[in-house]
């Protein structure tokens, strides 16, 4: 007697397992879902904004420059690579070696200092496409989540529908992100899609390994009922009439 208690307590006790773990990845399978479907609304161009902004190829063709043999003394370490290019509008040479990337103004050879508001004014202006006008621009030393990059950074925000933001480089005024609505709700569906709710770029969050455990887990014991119900529960006898 004791022995069939025990059988039947473990299958009543598996099918409330089974019942739960359903009833759970249930709810996240409903999520995935809705977030899959979401983000296959919107194409992904439309989703980063390159619509509304994209980096400006900055002329140099009139620029007086020194001659880069000069601009590469001022380099203070084992020299690797050079380049000539621009920031804000403004012609400079990137040192490149073992102690990092240096900029040097290419009009008088000295370092390049950060960029100021007015030249990131100017150069969020250049990038932008749309049809907003600028409703706010600081210097960050904490950025936001949604930009996901160490400070510092301008933030240029815009008065558009789009409620678009755009960060810039704090030393070359070089466009590093743009940002809008419809990013943070894309961005929202996407951590709902991986279950990362910190970084949200995370494939192998515990929130996940736990989904996955779930479903395994609700697999197994949904097999062990159906072998159970067919082949090992007795079957009730026919009364003879």
């Amino acid at each position: 007697m004791l022995k069939a208690m025990t059988k039947r307590d473990f299958w009543k006790y598996l099918t409330r397992v089974h019942k739960w773990a359903g009833l759970i990845l249930g709810i996240q399978i409903v999520i995935w879902f809705a977030s899959g479907l979401f983000m296959a609304l919107f194409p992904i161009d439309e989703v980063r904004g390159s619509h509304l902004a994209e980096k400006a190829t900055w002329s140099l063709t009139d620029a007086k420059v020194i001659p880069l043999e000069i601009a590469m003394t001022a380099y203070d370490g084992n020299l690797t690579g050079a380049s000539l290019t621009s920031i804000a509008g403004e012609p400079a040479y990137a040192l490149i070696g073992d102690k990092g990337t240096q900029l040097i103004n290419a009009r008088t050879g000295e370092p390049w200092e950060p960029v100021g508001e007015k030249a990131i004014r100017l150069a969020a202006d250049k990038y932008y496409k749309g049809d907003g006008e600028i409703a706010a621009l600081k210097r960050l030393i904490e950025t936001p989540k949604e930009y996901r990059r160490p400070p510092p950074v301008w933030q240029v925000q815009y008065d558009d529908r789009a409620k678009t933001r755009l960060y810039l480089d704090a030393q070359t005024a070089e466009l590093l992100a743009v940002r809008t609505k419809l990013w943070r709700v894309y961005d929202f569906m996407w951590m709902l899609h991986i279950m990362d709710y910190d970084t949200r770029d995370n494939f192998n969050s515990w929130w996940l390994r736990l989904a996955a455990f779930l479903a395994l887990l609700f697999a197994i014991s949904g097999m062990m009922l159906v072998a159970h119900r067919v082949f090992l529960r007795p079957k009730p006898k026919r009364k003879l009439s």
